[in-house]
């Protein structure tokens, strides 16, 4: 199947998503090849899950943070040193209608690179890669990476890797984020700088993890961008979705 593979892209929030969407709306409407992009945050970013009730954000440590909803579910994510991966495939895809082993295949794409990197990652379901999921009875944490689940990729016992879904009729989203280092607003969570010494910007990874991904999901990557009609429908959805408090604040 052909892919697109978008350059890497920084931006602010509404931005990013908005053109998620609209790279899974262009897909659905004519399911015939993927789309595979890296992108960045020019400003720290926190991310609400779709199902979030967005008066969680109102704590006073998230108060110099951007705050935006994503169309995927799953907990709060702080966007700041990080390269964030977003893979849109057609319903065609054998992966697109079996949602854990997307995840499993781009996270052990992803295992892969670190690999070769010296840096070990595995998925948390594997034996003795940790503890995996909250003991009965805890309250779901509100970041996503302060949270355990079977596909999470981790080290050390660290969260380095978790992604969400969005699914249309004829397209699926997969997006996810790669912690690099350690955010002075959620010291708690060590990236690849304090866990393997591993200082590479985020654009640096563009090239390796669009190339696992795609050779992962028997892909067969070709440089492109978004078309105009999808810049137009990503602009769209900026305006009168993404910067919107009306969707920010849903829940």
């Amino acid at each position: 199947m052909n892919c697109r593979i978008l350059p890497h892209q920084f931006g602010d929030g509404p931005g990013q998503m908005a053109l998620d969407e609209a790279l899974l709306d262009s897909v659905g409407a004519a399911p015939e090849s993927a789309v595979l992009r890296t992108y960045g945050w020019t400003r720290p970013t926190l991310s609400l899950g779709y199902f979030q009730p967005a008066e969680l954000a109102d704590d006073a440590r998230w108060s110099d943070l951007e705050l935006v909803r994503r169309p995927t579910g799953g907990g709060a994510l702080l966007h700041h040193h990080e390269v964030t991966y977003a893979v849109v495939l057609p319903s065609t895809h054998r992966l697109a209608r079996r949602g854990p082993e997307l995840y499993r295949a781009a996270h052990a794409a992803i295992a892969c690179v670190l690999s070769e990197l010296g840096a070990p990652a595995s998925r948390r379901g594997e034996p003795g890669s940790g503890p995996q999921s909250e003991p009965l009875g805890t309250a779901k944490p509100f970041l996503c990476f302060a949270d355990r689940d079977a596909e999470d990729l981790v080290l050390l016992g660290h969260k380095l890797v978790g992604s969400a879904q969005r699914r249309r009729v004829g397209a699926l989203l997969q997006h996810g984020s790669l912690l690099l280092s350690r955010s002075p607003f959620a010291p708690e969570l060590p990236g690849l700088a304090e866990l393997a010494s591993l200082n590479a910007e985020a654009v640096d990874w563009h090239g390796r993890i669009t190339a696992a991904i795609a050779e992962a999901l028997e892909l067969d990557p070709a440089p492109g961008s978004a078309t105009p009609d999808e810049l137009r429908d990503a602009e769209r959805l900026q305006r009168e979705v993404y910067r919107t408090d009306r969707w920010t604040r849903k829940r």
